[in-house]
């Protein structure tokens, strides 16, 4: 529960048992005095005073979006830092960056080992919700990355460069002090106070829990790009199981991805297997039954309007688990020269599949299933990451990773919006609206949320009481209200949002 204006928080009846907690709270430039705990008795409210004093060690609590406002640097450096598909803030705070004592040169080989550690599957936490470091175990991969003088993927930057920009910002050379001023984002006022924010933790502390989804019935699904396991949550009891994958040998990499839930609540996603690979697969909650796709793997999946499964481009009868048609866009004279596609590929009402280019010209491409004319729709500079198509009405909400917006995409219409949010946020992905038509997007980078109301323009900023890193959301539809969930990537932890307004 976030504080008003006046330092007063409350936490509803239908939130706390009875009971004894333990109360801690996220202030920036504050800590707690001293421990502080209350009782909660049936029938009986409780109450319990916080006194604050000022942090001796402000850079404890920096998100990386602070750190950013705060280093030293041009803003085109700060930029290449920053904007990489697989930037340091992809596993862990760039705290842990600058409060190093690293010199350029001692960088270099620690970069060196973090390269070699599969970024999907790898999050290391700051509390003691350690996540895991999984290895890069693909044959070719592990050598590509390991030869290459570049850093982030795309769109790549020199590693000497980014050692260099380390180095002259953390507490290398023997520096016990920062040299700059740390900088800090506003704490929440107003109606970004109305919000109340659960996490509860997965019952293994190591998993990294890259993608959810839910069902109908409000039960929250995740898997594990370290582990062969596959997670439910159910959201009224709040408890957990783990559902174990068929083992694979040891030394190759483990893991399940992308998630989502058909129309009859089965699970769908692709499951490593001997050898390296993936293969689609869908469980059965009902018979805790595991099918698996023949010839099919990837990385993403996706629900059409229309039922069917799409691994990719790749089109998957629902019942028969047969693939029943491959679509592309590659070579197509409706495309842009040198335009090559997106990064995770969605579907519409119709079961047409859309995807948002993060590079290149910019823009939205889609394919008709039933003449595979491809269509562009131009949006220049757009970097989308992640988001979701809402089958109501056929618009394409994503969020853009590396320029600070939130998109939206009419795919009837052929128009793009783009909303922007606070510098280096990296917002990575978007839901649907909820019954109220906002939309929500979670920042990694300033540990926040993002509330998007499209018909006012306002845009609420809620801070998330821990590390935050969700790359996928979903609006609970069993519930009265709006509630949000993802996945925290970070911490191992389901989190829940629950709008107040």
């Amino acid at each position: 529960m976030t504080s008003d204006a006046q330092g007063k928080y409350s936490f509803p009846r239908t939130h706390l048992e009875p009971g004894k907690y333990a109360i801690t709270m996220r202030a920036v430039g504050y800590d707690l005095a001293g421990p502080v705990a209350a009782e909660v008795k049936a029938g009986a409210a409780a109450s319990a005073d916080l006194k604050l004093q000022k942090t001796k060690d402000l850079a404890a609590q920096l998100s990386s979006a602070e750190w950013m406002m705060s280093v030293t640097g041009t803003q085109e450096e700060k930029d290449r830092f920053t904007y990489q598909i697989m930037s340091c803030n992809y596993c862990h705070t760039l705290g842990r960056v600058f409060r190093s004592k690293h010199t350029a040169e001692s960088l270099m080989p620690a970069m060196q080992r973090m390269v070699k550690y599969y970024a999907d599957g790898t999050a290391k936490s700051n509390d003691n919700r350690r996540g895991r470091a999984a290895l890069v175990q693909e044959p070719g991969r592990e050598k590509m990355l390991e030869q290459s003088p570049n850093w982030g993927a795309f769109p790549e930057i020199p590693r000497t460069e980014i050692a260099a920009f380390v180095a002259k910002n953390n507490l290398g050379g023997g520096r016990t002090t920062f040299p700059f001023e740390l900088k800090t984002i506003p704490r929440p006022t107003g109606k970004a106070t109305r919000v109340i924010v659960t996490e509860y933790d997965m019952p293994t502390a190591g998993t990294v829990a890259h993608d959810m989804d839910i069902d109908s019935k409000g039960v929250v699904w995740y898997t594990d790009e370290s582990a062969q396991l596959l997670g439910r949550f159910d959201t009224k009891t709040a408890t957990f199981t783990e559902i174990r994958m068929p083992a694979i040998p040891k030394g190759q990499m483990e893991g399940t991805r992308d998630v989502i839930v058909d129309k009859n609540d089965k699970v769908w996603f692709p499951v490593r297997v001997p050898g390296n690979h993936a293969v689609m697969s869908r469980y059965d909650p009902v018979k805790g039954k595991l099918e698996m796709v023949d010839g099919v793997g990837g990385q993403f999946v996706a629900l059409g309007g229309d039922g069917f499964v799409w691994a990719g481009n790749t089109r998957i009868d629902p019942v028969t688990l047969k693939v029943v048609g491959k679509f592309s866009y590659q070579g197509s004279p409706a495309l842009p020269p040198g335009q090559h596609g997106g990064y995770h590929t969605l579907v519409d009402s119709k079961g047409n599949p859309w995807v948002a280019t993060y590079r290149g010209s910019g823009g939205v491409i889609g394919i008709d299933i039933n003449t595979k004319d491809v269509t562009w729709i131009n949006a220049p500079g757009l970097k989308a990451r992640r988001g979701k198509i809402d089958h109501r009405d056929d618009k394409f909400w994503f969020g853009q990773y590396l320029s600070d917006k939130i998109g939206m995409a009419d795919l009837r219409a052929k128009t793009v919006k783009e909303w922007s949010v606070r510098k280096y946020s990296t917002p990575y992905a978007a839901s649907i609206p909820d019954r109220n038509g906002r939309v929500y997007v979670p920042s990694n980078g300033a540990e926040r949320m993002f509330r998007l109301d499209p018909k006012t323009n306002e845009i609420l900023e809620y801070q998330m009481p821990a590390e935050f890193d969700v790359k996928k959301l979903a609006i609970d539809p069993s519930t009265s209200t709006a509630v949000v969930w993802g996945a925290n990537k970070r911490t191992a932890r389901i989190v829940k949002i629950e709008p107040l307004d």
